[in-house]
């Protein structure tokens, strides 16, 4: 059955249909019974909401039968996440899958490795940098107007982060004036899903390959839409692994160039740092991206210190190594040699945010001059 509303052509179910959503609740069950779904209609038939309705219940505003107020009331709900999930259109995942999902969309890659391992645009970088995080990945919710307001309007990167599973949406909410007063349209309030779930939830199937949860993925549409061809899924489903639709950089030598000062973090989770220092005055790390010898790096070490504790020096980079245990990837060390250390309550993660601007230590990055003076 199609309907035209608005400028809007609906392809929808019969009401006596014993298979038509009339409810929020209706559609929440169905999307946790597939695992993921469009909102909107697509090459698949049956698969979305739009089919599941009756075409003439659209953008009435009645939020217990209006699918487009139900994606406000779903975006919010504990066990779903919202967003630009099915070929850069919108749709919803269960908590149950939404793992499955983000382990092959990311390819394995927290965004910090990503954009570490030169697979991620700068443009992406400068939106993911303003949702400030704990040392767990955990933060803030951002309107679409604040990001726009600090990173730049960018929505062709913040499609891409929702389509790899980096961001989604948590809520729709109005903008406040001076006097606090709500006013305008209602707008897309964005978060990490590491921010919703936590991040051993988000992150509990990067012990296995991409390619596992890609079948996982596959085993799951064929037992909900046998019909449906492998184009078509990969159409809406797939994605090419960041490696591939973004070109690593071409690496050439630069130009000679002054040192540079990073922090680098260090998760005690998964190697003791402290310890290392006490042993030697000079360990490997993993080499980031740009650090060259010579450079200095500030180690911050993440929860439960959450603090800089030392300074040390680059001594020798580009030392071949491969590693990957799913979590954390090396390609390549870097030596470095401690020069101070630093009290635990000195520089901890509130005195960087409060006093310097820093809200989020998850890969190298440079730092600002008044930390610096301060460091030294």
């Amino acid at each position: 059955m199609e309907v035209i509303s608005g400028e809007f052509i609906m392809t929808g179910c019969d009401p006596m249909d014993p298979g038509a959503l009339h409810s929020p609740a209706d559609a929440k069950a169905l999307i946790h019974t597939i695992g993921f779904l469009p909102l909107f209609s697509n090459d698949i038939r049956g698969f979305s909401i739009e089919e599941h309705v009756p075409a003439g219940n659209w953008w009435t505003g009645d939020p217990q039968t209006d699918p487009w107020e139900w994606r406000v009331i779903l975006a919010a709900d504990d066990t779903i996440a919202y967003g630009k999930f099915f070929n850069k259109t919108a749709g919803f995942i269960s908590k149950d899958f939404f793992p499955v999902l983000a382990n092959y969309r990311r390819n394995g890659y927290d965004f910090d490795a990503l954009f570490e391992d030169e697979l991620a645009p700068y443009r992406s970088k400068k939106i993911m940098d303003v949702f400030e995080t704990d040392d767990e990945g955990t933060g803030k919710e951002l309107l679409s107007s604040e990001i726009r307001e600090l990173a730049g309007k960018d929505e062709a990167a913040l499609t891409d982060l929702q389509m790899q599973t980096y961001l989604i949406v948590s809520a729709f909410r109005q903008r406040k004036n001076k006097k606090g007063q709500l006013f305008g349209w209602h707008l897309s309030v964005f978060e990490t899903p590491e921010t919703k779930w936590g991040r051993d939830v988000v992150s509990a199937c990067y012990n296995e390959e991409p390619s596992e949860s890609w079948e996982k993925i596959v085993s799951r549409m064929k037992t909900h839409f046998p019909k449906a061809g492998k184009d078509q899924v990969q159409k809406l489903l797939g994605i090419r692994h960041p490696g591939e639709t973004v070109k690593p950089k071409k690496k050439t030598k630069e130009n000679l160039r002054q040192p540079k000062e990073w922090i680098v973090p260090a998760n005690p989770k998964y190697y003791d740092v402290e310890a290392a220092f006490e042993n030697s005055d000079e360990i490997d790390w993993k080499q980031g991206a740009g650090i060259r010898t010579g450079d200095t790096v500030f180690m911050y070490v993440a929860a439960p210190v959450s603090a800089i504790l030392y300074k040390c020096i680059v001594t020798k980079t580009d030392i071949p190594f491969t590693y990957s245990n799913g979590k954390v990837r090396m390609k390549a060390l870097m030596k470095i040699r401690l020069q101070k250390r630093y009290p635990h309550d000195r520089f901890t993660f509130s005195v960087l945010g409060r006093d310097y601007g820093i809200f989020a230590v998850r890969g190298p990055r440079g730092i600002p001059d008044n930390l610096s003076e301060a460091l030294k």
